[in-house]
């Protein structure tokens, strides 16, 4: 089953990062990219929130852009589009393409990217990961569901109640040796019984050391 999944990506080699350092109260997003020509994939993307001239005057210098040019202007936002340079930029979209991900939606700012894309299954998600780490880009997961599901997971694979349970567990003492409070008055603070609470954080656990210690194994 597909999942979807948030993430940001930081690095200097990505498209568009020096223009954007350059207007760093601008956000872009991404309306299109076409890769027909591989050696140099077109970029069609709006532009808000800031200097916008500045932006433009980045594209300049970005070493990302071979060309660009604003297509449009509408109620203070800048429809630009740009050439782009493949052998100034990290090969992230040859990753989705190879893992068969279809990327849904990018915006774009100083802090990087943020990507929502749709993967195969769950392991093509630590593989993207793990390209990008090969690759010095960061790769930071927001969230991760099966569409239609509501199933909302962390960068650590952890649902919003595993992370509760652990954060609370942490905060009165049961991580403690010996133990400031027990499974009961974990489930007390969660509104749970202890046994529910007991399984939550072994649940949160799990998803941790798998999503972490054991992510590149």
């Amino acid at each position: 089953m597909s999942l979807i999944a948030e993430f940001s990506l930081r690095s200097p080699e990505l498209a568009l990062a020096s223009a954007l350092d350059a207007a760093p109260e601008v956000t872009v997003e991404l309306e299109r990219q076409l890769a027909a020509d591989p050696d140099a994939p077109l970029m069609t993307f709006w532009a808000a929130g800031g200097d916008l001239d500045r932006l433009e005057a980045g594209l300049d210098g970005d070493e990302t852009v071979r060309e660009h040019a604003v297509v449009e202007e509408l109620g203070g936002r800048r429809l630009f589009r740009a050439r782009l340079d493949v052998d100034r930029l990290r090969p992230v979209y040859p990753v989705y393409q190879r893992l068969g991900a279809s990327p849904l939606a990018a915006t774009g700012s100083t802090d990087g990217w943020n990507r929502r894309v749709r993967f195969p299954d769950r392991d093509s998600v630590v593989e993207m990961r793990r390209a990008c780490l090969e690759m010095d880009v960061e790769f930071r997961l927001h969230r991760l569901y099966t569409p239609g599901a509501g199933s909302i997971e962390d960068e650590y694979g952890l649902s919003p109640e595993q992370r509760r349970a652990l954060e609370t567990a942490e905060r009165i003492g049961y991580f403690e040796v010996p133990r400031d409070a027990g499974l009961d008055d974990l489930g007390a603070e969660l509104d749970i019984s202890g046994q529910s609470a007991s399984e939550r954080v072994r649940r949160g656990v799990s998803e941790l050391v798998s999503n972490t210690l054991l992510s590149d194994l």
